[in-house]
């Protein structure tokens, strides 16, 4: 019997009767093996599994504990559990008004965890249902050449792809002018794009010249992490060809407590304040200092610590009794460790 199965099997005692705490702390070691979180790693979580992530319906290990439906820290860039902040709901509003416009290029960044691929998703979601925009998605592109490039941007869009960079560029052309002649504007959805190398940032820039004398062929939106314009420095090119930027800071406090309500509730929960102390607020937004995937990664192990310690309410000592485990575990970085000793 594979370990999951077995805790899966303890977890309800054969029936629907809740572990008793020596079994729930037995099953929260396994979940600490698995990682605290399902889905994109945060910088602060253990690397993920390689089994299959858990199906929409079957339990975490918490969630009858807490009267939820399902887990609502997960870290799956799921459109359903994207709290839009003020800054979310600008950032989408700039990237919509660049694909409307057929603008040619825009950029959105922010630092890891901030939500950028949820934004992308959400976009994708919202783009795919209009019979006016064709969208490809590349979640990264990490590739050297401009002729790997474009065959990935091709293949974004379902098209056959040739070996050379100047056959996939006639080919991406001929492929942009027939969807022009449909009345369909492509929109490529770039993420990761401070991966993108050196001699691609160029290509985009190149892509942005498909047009006719009234319109952009095509509309670029890159989606990257705050050090892009480190790499932008020397590619005056691509950065003069921006037409739309947008950025996503962390979140202050209230936004933050406005999130965890928000995921509580959307998983089938009751009030943050029958989960939350106050205190305990305040110092998981002081560790994480507002990015929304380090608080979804902290509050899943909250959740799992208050489930093995019988404890519904997030407490100020479970926060820091949380952290020290999640440091001695190597899941939070040295200066972390270090301040919360």
């Amino acid at each position: 019997m594979r370990l999951c199965h077995k805790a899966r099997l303890l977890s309800t005692g054969g029936g629907n009767r809740p572990a008793d705490p020596s079994t729930r702390t037995a099953l929260a070691s396994t979940r600490y093996v698995s990682g605290f979180c399902s889905g994109q790693p945060s910088r602060y979580a253990a690397p993920q599994p390689t089994t299959s992530p858990r199906r929409k319906g079957e339990s975490a290990i918490y969630e009858e504990f807490y009267g939820l439906q399902e887990t609502p820290f997960s870290v799956q860039p799921d459109p359903r559990y994207l709290f839009a902040s003020a800054e979310h709901k600008v950032a989408v509003a700039k990237m919509r008004y660049a694909a409307d416009q057929k603008r040619g290029l825009a950029v959105l960044t922010g630092p890891v965890g901030s939500g950028k691929t949820t934004i992308a998703n959400l976009l994708q979601m919202t783009w795919d249902s209009d019979p006016t925009k064709r969208v490809g998605f590349l979640p990264g592109a990490n590739v050297r050449l401009p002729a790997a490039f474009l065959r990935l941007v091709l293949e974004a869009y379902g098209q056959e792809a040739a070996r050379t960079e100047a056959d996939n560029r006639r080919l991406l052309e001929r492929f942009l002018l027939d969807e022009y002649m449909a009345e369909r504007h492509p929109i490529l959805l770039l993420d990761e794009g401070q991966n993108v190398a050196a001699k691609n940032i160029d290509t985009i820039a190149d892509l942005t010249n498909f047009q006719t004398a009234q319109t952009k062929l095509i509309t670029v939106i890159m989606l990257a992490q705050d050090n892009l314009p480190r790499k932008l420095a020397t590619k005056e090119a691509f950065r003069s060809r921006i037409a739309v930027v947008g950025h996503l800071d962390p979140l202050n406090l209230e936004e933050m407590r406005e999130m965890i309500a928000f995921r509580i509730t959307t998983a089938g929960g009751g009030a943050i304040e029958s989960y939350f102390e106050e205190e305990a607020l305040w110092e998981v937004h002081n560790i994480t200092k507002g990015i929304p995937r380090d608080i979804c990664v902290l509050c899943d192990a909250l959740f799992v610590n208050g489930y093995v310690r019988d404890q519904r309410m997030m407490t100020l000592p479970l926060v820091h009794r949380t952290l020290s485990e999640m440091a001695r575990e190597k899941r939070w970085p040295v200066q972390l460790k270090e301040s919360h000793k």
